[in-house]
C-alpha cells in the first residue's frame, strides 16, 4: 500500500489526461458499466460558536480502470460573512500547526486490496476542474475565445486550467472581491498558461462579452445575475447556491453533474447553513423539474445532446460531487505513482487480515 501526500500527487497529474479519464468514467456510468454512491454527511455541532463537524463520504467504482475509491473528509466548517457574502469556510485546526483532514482510499476491483491512501486536496481540485472541462467540451462553442472567471481560490485554479485545456482562449478576465487575490491569481496564470489573463474590478466586468463564464466560489449566496447571460454563452458553476432560478430560465440547454443529491444526517442543535444541508431540496440544485434535466453521464454516453447551435445559451451546473470522479483521477495517480516510484510504501499486512470480517 502506498501513502501519497498532495505534494506527491501534484506532479503526477496533467489536466488533459484527467479530462479524458473523467469523460471515460462518466461514459461508463451512463452505460451502467460503473457505479457511483451519492455523498453522505454526518453533521454535529462543534464547540466553536457557529461551527459544525461534518464527516463526509462519497464513493464510486470504475471496473475498466480496476479502481474503486472512497473519499472521506472530517471537516470543521463555518459560515462567516466575507465582503458582504456568506461563505462556506473550512477551518484548519488539526495539529500540527493547523491542517485539514481529507483522504481518498483507492482499492483494486480485482483483488479488493487497498492500493493507496492519498491526500484529497489536489485530487479534489483536479476532479472538479476536469469535470467542468468535459462539460465545456460538449457545451461551449468551439470558437470560444474569451473566458470570465469569478473566484480565485483552489477550485478556481482547477477551473481555469480545465477550461484552457478544453478551448483555446485568448483573453481571460478574473474577478474576486479581494483586489490582492484577483491580481495575484491573474499574474500567476498569465505566466502558467501564457495567455492574456487580467484582473477586473467587478463580477459584471468579468461576465461582460465573454464566451464562457465560470463561477467557482464558496459563496452561499448567488453570484450570477440572469441579465449577464448572452446569446452563445456557456455558463459553468460549482456551488448549488451560486445560481438562481432566473439564471436557469435564461438557459437553452442545461446539464447537471448528477440529479441525485446526497443525504445529510444532522444532530440536534446543529447550526443551519443556507444551501449546505444535502436534504434541503429547495437549495439542492435551484433547478425546477430537475428530474427531466440531462446528467453529464447522459451527454458523454450519447444519450443526450450537447450544444446544437452557436446561439444557444448552455449551462453546466456542477452542484453535486461524485465519488466516481476520485476513482477516475485515482487511476492516474496510482498508475503514475507506481511507475515513478513515488510515495511511502507500507506493508500490505497492516491493511489486510486473515480473519473473515
Amino acid at each position: 500500500m502506498i501513502l501519497l501526500t498532495n505534494e506527491d500527487v501534484e506532479p503526477l497529474l496533467n489536466m488533459p489526461d484527467c479530462i479524458a479519464a473523467i469523460e471515460a468514467a462518466f461514459a461508463d456510468l451512463g452505460r451502467e458499466d460503473a457505479v457511483d454512491i451519492p455523498r453522505q454527511d454526518a453533521i454535529v455541532p462543534n464547540k466553536r460558536e457557529g461551527a459544525i463537524h461534518d464527516l463526509k463520504t462519497m464513493s464510486g467504482s470504475w471496473p475498466k480502470a480496476g479502481i474503486a475509491a472512497i473519499r472521506l473528509n472530517s471537516d470543521i466548517v463555518t459560515s462567516p460573512v466575507i465582503n458582504g457574502s456568506v461563505r462556506r469556510v473550512k477551518l484548519a485546526v488539526s495539529p500540527p500547526g493547523g491542517r485539514y483532514n481529507g483522504a481518498v482510499l483507492l482499492f483494486s476491483t480485482d483483488t479488493g486490496q487497498l492500493l493507496a491512501m492519498v491526500n484529497d486536496g489536489i485530487m479534489q481540485r483536479t476532479r472538479v476542474g476536469a469535470t467542468s472541462g468535459v462539460a465545456a467540451k460538449y457545451l461551449a462553442r468551439t470558437d470560444a475565445k474569451t473566458l470570465g472567471m469569478l473566484g480565485t481560490g483552489l477550485q478556481a485554479g482547477g477551473q481555469i486550467e480545465a477550461m484552457c485545456a478544453a478551448r483555446d482562449f485568448e483573453t481571460i478576465k478574473i474577478y474576486s472581491p479581494t483586489p490582492a487575490n484577483r491580481k495575484s491569481f491573474a499574474e500567476h496564470y498569465r505566466k502558467v498558461l501564457d495567455r492574456d489573463v487580467r484582473a477586473v474590478d467587478s463580477a459584471e466586468e468579468a461576465a461582460d462579452g465573454v464566451d464562457v463564464l465560470v463561477t467557482a466560489t464558496n459563496s452561499l449566496t448567488p453570484t450570477i445575475k440572469p441579465e449577464w447571460l448572452k446569446t452563445g454563452m456557456h455558463l459553468s458553476s460549482l456551488n448549488r447556491t451560486e445560481l438562481v432560478p432566473g439564471v436557469f430560465a435564461r438557459v437553452d440547454r442545461l446539464v447537471v453533474n448528477a440529479r441525485a443529491g446526497g443525504t445529510s444526517y444532522t444532530a440536534r442543535g446543529t447550526p443551519e447553513f443556507g444551501g449546505f444541508n444535502q436534504n434541503d431540496r429547495n437549495s439542492h440544485s435551484g433547478v425546477a423539474g430537475i428530474s427531466k434535466v440531462p446528467e453529464l453521464k447522459d451527454m458523454v454516453s450519447g444519450k443526450a445532446q450537447g450544444r446544437q447551435s452557436a446561439s444557444e445559451i448552455t449551462c453546466f451546473h456542477n452542484f453535486q460531487g461524485l465519488g466516481l470522479q476520485f476513482a477516475a483521477i485515482g487511476s492516474i495517480v496510482y498508475r503514475e505513482a507506481v511507475k515513478r516510484k513515488i510515495g511511502l510504501e507500507l506493508d500490505d499486512r497492516y491493511f489486510t487480515q486473515d480473519v473473515h470480517p
